[in-house]
């Protein structure tokens, strides 16, 4: 971790401090932290974090005003959040907790559906459990696939 990333964080830290919890947890601020430490870790080698720096530096000026007054700032932190962790996911691989659990688990229910409509179209007289079964069949794989990509990606410590 570079030393512009302790220091903003340390004046984060500052600034909130007698800021909610709940609003702490609301806003994402953690998570805020941990993508300016990766920011300023990849900002060597990639040149989008290098011209985020500035944008975290201009939020982190006005972060409490972003978290207790609604308007421009809030915004603009919202923005940037949303825009670090898109990055942060597509370009370094860093994902949100159980991404892949939830996605497989989506797309199989999908293809279980669709395998359940061929069954029940193959097998008139069980019209209902070919489908409720191609459902849950879907889901199964689809949740332990997964998991097991989540899983790797915790072996990794690439979550965001």
């Amino acid at each position: 971790m570079e030393k512009w990333a302790t220091e903003l964080i340390s004046q984060l830290d500052e600034k909130l401090q007698g800021t909610r919890k709940r609003d702490l947890q609301f806003f994402r601020v953690e998570e805020f932290k941990r993508n300016v430490e990766r920011v300023g870790a990849f900002s060597k080698d990639c040149p989008v974090c290098e011209k985020e720096k500035l944008n975290i530096a201009e939020i982190s000026r006005k972060m409490d005003e972003a978290i207790q007054i609604p308007g421009k700032s809030r915004r603009e932190y919202d923005r940037l959040i949303n825009r670090l962790s898109s990055h942060m996911q597509k370009f370094h691989g860093y994902f949100p907790p159980f991404y892949f659990t939830y996605l497989f688990s989506f797309f199989g229910m999908i293809a279980g559906l669709l395998l359940g409509y061929l069954l029940m179209k193959l097998f008139p007289e069980e019209d209902w459990v070919m489908l409720s079964a191609g459902f849950s069949i879907g889901l199964i794989a689809g949740y332990f696939w997964g998991s097991k990509k989540d899983r790797k990606v915790r072996m990794d410590k690439k979550l965001m």
